[in-house]
């Protein structure tokens, strides 16, 4: 009766230390590895991002990181005019070196903006909304993805499409 009794606790006292190691979100959703419940990355890592050098985007380090609020800066330092649409970007978080693609609790595409133009010389302030759309992310590395696009003559919709990405923490 006492090896039931102590195997017993034995038991308990390792399911409560398994149970308190695991990290989680404020969505009380467990985050042990992406690899189990995201798909991987559509851009790699770096093949299909960031090819235009006179396009760039980066952390608004000004502001304090508010994924409320996450604020970006646009600089196009080209002589061509970029559009983009505000609202609708990607999230991706890295593990062990792969990148992996979050879901959407809402798609912000779903909007019908307008898009947006940054002319030549121009540099913009973004401010984009994680949490509406991703909900609260866990402690990481992540990586948001934007979309921007040139058009070479608008009338035969004739354009390129530019990926861009921007790295940043969340502690």
């Amino acid at each position: 009766m006492k090896k039931i009794m102590s195997m017993f606790i034995t038991l308990s006292l390792l399911v409560c230390t398994v149970g308190c190691s695991q990290t989680e979100d404020s969505d009380n959703h467990v985050v042990q590895d992406y690899f189990e419940e995201y798909e991987f990355s559509p851009y790699g890592n770096e093949e299909e991002l960031d090819t235009l050098e006179d396009l760039k985007i980066s952390m608004n380090t000004e502001k304090d990181l508010d994924l409320k609020h996450l604020s970006f800066l646009i600089e196009n330092n080209s002589d061509k005019e970029y559009r983009y649409s505000p609202n609708y970007f990607e999230i991706e978080a890295e593990q062990s070196g792969t990148w992996y693609q979050l879901k959407q609790l809402d798609d912000p595409s779903k909007s019908n903006e307008k898009d947006c133009i940054i002319k030549p010389d121009e540099r913009l302030t973004l401010e984009i909304d994680v949490k509406s759309f991703y909900g609260e992310l866990p402690a990481g590395h992540y990586r948001l993805i934007k979309q921007f696009t040139f058009f070479e003559n608008e009338r035969d919709w004739d354009y390129d499409a530019y990926n861009l990405s921007c790295e940043f923490t969340t502690r």
